[in-house]
């Protein structure tokens, strides 16, 4: 704590009388607010691009803050089941991707954490819990499963109870080797069609091909392959980033985007023409659910996230938190 100098001379002066002692003790214990990072982020209207995006120039990330938990587990918690350490401590610890908008994103200053981070918080108020989050990197080379990957630097090692940023694909080997359990599905994403110019009238996928017009994908996706076995004029560019530069640079006039960067689109280029046709739904084979996973033993948080993803499906809640992000809500599929 610094003093000025002036304070210093002020409470010389004052020190003959007990009234101006007292008075200046008032003053002195004055504590100032602090802000912590990572804890207590609301949203805010409107978008604000982080400070951060990248995980290998991210000092706190690199320093190790991705390895510990955001709040200290009390000894007499480490080993109890997940549920009766939520109760107990009054707030849950989860584990999030720091760079997946709009699901999750973490940076030096408040902006809206994500859809998924609302979502908890949504399920978290409504028990007076708080919600700490650990960020961790699910993009790694081999998956979240992998040696060395996400699961062993975060669930596996108690630094939280539930994980964020998961799609079921069906090629979930790596679930038993962590002993994890999938919750149940809270909505589906997919590949959407969006069309501007000359493909404006097209509506889905088979319009696009009967008026011949040539669809951009990103390369080496699920969408680039399903394109080719279908017999799709297509071309194809790094990551939906670059779909989306070519869409607004006007190089092509239709693209399959996954559904997450319709969201991005929105906030990075307002000025762009293209748009998804109204009511457009994913096809069967380009259509995932979302859900969360947590230890396989613990079924009574696992029953306890199921049943308030039900109710909030129910509600509309979810659907609302996600169409704020500027995403479309597609429900989990059966």
């Amino acid at each position: 704590m610094h003093f000025p100098f002036y304070r210093l001379a002020a409470a010389a002066a004052c020190a003959l009388t007990l009234a101006c002692s007292l008075a200046y003790a008032q003053q002195l214990f004055e504590l100032e607010p602090e802000y912590v990072y990572g804890r207590n982020r609301k949203p805010r209207l409107g978008y604000h691009k982080p400070e951060v995006f990248d995980p290998l120039s991210d000092r706190l990330y690199q320093s190790g803050y991705r390895d510990y938990p955001p709040t200290a587990i009390p000894e007499e918690l480490k080993q109890v089941d997940a549920m009766t350490r939520v109760q107990k401590m009054g707030r849950i610890l989860v584990c999030a991707d720091g760079w997946f908008w709009p699901f999750s994103r973490t940076a030096r200053k408040n902006e809206p954490g994500g859809i998924e981070i609302e979502i908890m918080q949504a399920i978290a108020k409504k028990h007076g819990w708080e919600v700490d989050v650990s960020w961790i990197n699910m993009a790694t080379r081999f998956g979240p499963g992998s040696p060395g990957g996400a699961y062993s630097r975060s669930i596996d090692k108690g630094i939280c109870d539930v994980v964020f940023g998961l799609t079921i694909t069906g090629d979930d080997h790596h679930m038993p080797v962590h002993e994890l359990a999938f919750t149940r599905p809270f909505m589906s994403t997919g590949f959407v069609l969006v069309t501007q110019g000359a493909a404006k009238a097209a509506k889905t996928l088979d319009d696009v091909k009967n008026m011949h017009i040539k669809l951009g994908v990103p390369a080496y996706s699920p969408m680039s392959e399903y394109a080719e076995s279908h017999g799709f004029e297509y071309t194809t560019f790094f990551q939906n980033y670059q779909v989306i530069n070519a869409l607004t640079q006007h190089e092509i006039d239709a693209a399959m985007l996954w559904s997450g960067a319709i969201s991005q689109a929105r906030l990075e280029h307002p000025e762009a023409e293209f748009e998804m046709p109204k009511g457009y739904v994913p096809v069967p084979e380009m259509r995932w659910n979302s859900a969360w996973v947590v230890k396989a033993k613990e079924k009574e948080l696992l029953q306890f996230i199921d049943e308030a993803f039900a109710q909030m499906l129910k509600s509309g809640e979810i659907k609302r938190i996600v169409e704020r992000y500027g995403m479309p809500f597609y429900p989990p599929t059966e």
